[in-house]
């Protein structure tokens, strides 16, 4: 049983790489459904973004106006913009979400992240931990060396808001994260566009998320194939 888990934990590590993650970022349910419904056609892989008006200014949808996850066959990713993660994790699950990021500047110390870490990894999902440009990666390096993390979401921009240019210190930051742990799956969250996403997929990342790129296109499917063509 030991092995077999082993092998399940690396086919899944295999499984979250190299793909192109579109975003569901909504204030309130109209928008919501206007986005959601457009992805849940064309993309395998989704996250929904939540916002408490306290960890950003922004608001978002309430998590218990969204739909049951659990009756799509798509895999969700829970992208918590809040104070205190720890409080909406267990909702998430139950909501049907397969993967739970939460900010690393949302959590007192290493100690609190990796709680959360174990209690999402103990539900047989999958758990990042997301950092802020400004946010020195020391804050996140007992949990790429320490701890039972699945990988690191850089965010290429400041969080709560759409339409914003790629930071410059996200490059180097894909890259010294990787020097210090090979083998963790990163992921870019911001500023992703058909001119960024090959530069991006070149540092080394594994995983994109992209917003309005895709959800405010006028063909969303045709903008998602534009992105996977770049980062192949």
């Amino acid at each position: 049983m030991e092995l077999k888990g082993i092998e399940e934990g690396l086919r899944r590590l295999r499984d979250m790489k190299n793909k192109i993650i579109p975003t569901v970022f909504a204030h309130n349910a109209k928008d919501f459904n206007k986005r959601f419904s457009k992805l849940i056609k064309i993309a395998n892989y989704i996250q929904i973004d939540f916002m408490d008006g306290k960890f950003v200014s922004g608001k978002s949808i309430e998590l218990n106006k969204i739909p049951n996850l659990k009756k799509y066959k798509n895999n969700f990713e829970a992208h918590l913009m809040v104070k205190n993660p720890q409080n909406w994790v267990k909702r998430c699950l139950v909501k049907g979400f397969d993967k739970i990021i939460f900010h690393i500047e949302a959590v007192r110390n290493a100690k609190e992240a990796i709680k959360i870490i174990d209690y999402v990894k103990n539900k047989g999902k999958k758990c990042f931990v997301a950092i802020n440009p400004s946010t020195p990666l020391e804050r996140i390096i007992p949990l790429i060396i320490g701890s039972d993390i699945d990988g690191i979401l850089i965010m290429g921009v400041y969080p709560g808001k759409e339409h914003q240019n790629l930071v410059g210190n996200v490059f180097a930051r894909i890259r010294q994260i990787k020097k210090l742990n090979k083998k963790i799956v990163v992921q870019i969250d911001g500023g992703v566009n058909d001119k960024t996403a090959l530069r991006i997929s070149r540092a080394g990342e594994d995983l994109i998320n992209t917003g309005s790129f895709v959800s405010e296109a006028k063909n969303p499917k045709k903008a998602l194939m534009l992105l996977e063509k770049k980062f192949k």
